[in-house]
C-alpha cells in the first residue's frame, strides 16, 4: 500500500511541474510637464512611490517591474524581457493635470507589477497617488 501512495505522489509532482518564470526589467519615462500644475500617479504600486522635486520641467519615471509566473501547469515560453509598453505609463492629459496610470494586471497565474516607482517633478508641481486596489488587478484591461 505505501508503494501505491509513493507513486501516486510522484506522478501529482511530476503532473505539476510548472516552468514557473520571474524577470524584472526597468525604463526610464520622459515627459514634458507643459506647465501642467498636478500630477496624479494611478498604481498599485505595492512598494509605494518616491516622488521628488526638481529644478527641472521634465517629469522624471523611473520604473522597475516584475513579470512572472507562478504555479502555472502547462507548457509555456518565458518571455527574454518585459515588452517595453508594459512597462511604460500611460499618459491621459486635462487642463491642468497630467495623469500616469499604470499597467500592472494580474490573471490567475500571470502576473506584471512594478517593483520600485520613482518619479522627479518640477518644483512647482503637485501631486496625488491613487491606489489602485490589489483585488482589481485581476483582468486589469491596460489599453
Amino acid at each position: 500500500m505505501n508503494k501505491f501512495y509513493f507513486i501516486l505522489l510522484v506522478l501529482l509532482t511530476a503532473s505539476c511541474s510548472g516552468q514557473d518564470f520571474s524577470i524584472n526589467d526597468f525604463i526610464t519615462q520622459k515627459l514634458e510637464s507643459k506647465n501642467k500644475k498636478i500630477l496624479i500617479v494611478e498604481c498599485y504600486c505595492d512598494n509605494g512611490v518616491t516622488v521628488k522635486k526638481t529644478d527641472d520641467t521634465l517629469i522624471t519615471i523611473n520604473v522597475k517591474g516584475n513579470l512572472s509566473s507562478l504555479g502555472y501547469h502547462g507548457k509555456q515560453t518565458a518571455p527574454k524581457k518585459i515588452d517595453k509598453e508594459t512597462l511604460l505609463f500611460r499618459v491621459v492629459e486635462t487642463k491642468d493635470t497630467l495623469t500616469i496610470i499604470s499597467k500592472e494586471w494580474t490573471h490567475m497565474h500571470h502576473r506584471y507589477l512594478i517593483k520600485d516607482l520613482n518619479i522627479s517633478i518640477p518644483k512647482n508641481m503637485k501631486y496625488e497617488i491613487k491606489k489602485i486596489l490589489g483585488v482589481d488587478l485581476e483582468g486589469r484591461k491596460t489599453n
